[in-house]
C-alpha cells in the first residue's frame, strides 16, 4: 500500500496545476453542463455538472487528500 501512496504522491505533487487553472477548467465544465441542459440534453448536462464539480473539488484538494494517507 505504501508503494501506491508514494507513487501517487510523486505523481500529484510533480504535476500540481495552479489553483487558477483548476478553477478555470471547473468553470468551463460547469458552463458546458449548463449549456447542454439549456439546449435540452438534460442527462448529459447533469453528467457534465457532476463530473466538473467532483473533478474540481478533488483537484483543488489533492495535496490535503494525500496527507490523509500519511504522505
Amino acid at each position: 500500500m505504501s508503494e501506491v501512496v508514494s507513487a501517487m504522491n510523486g505523481l500529484v505533487l510533480s504535476v500540481e496545476p495552479p489553483k487558477a487553472l483548476v478553477f478555470a477548467v471547473t468553470t468551463l465544465g460547469l458552463a458546458l453542463g449548463g449549456l447542454l441542459i439549456a439546449i435540452g440534453e438534460r442527462d448529459r448536462g447533469v453528467g457534465y455538472l457532476i463530473a466538473a464539480l467532483l473533478g474540481g473539488i478533488l483537484a483543488w484538494n489533492a495535496r490535503a487528500l494525500l496527507s490523509l494517507f500519511g504522505v
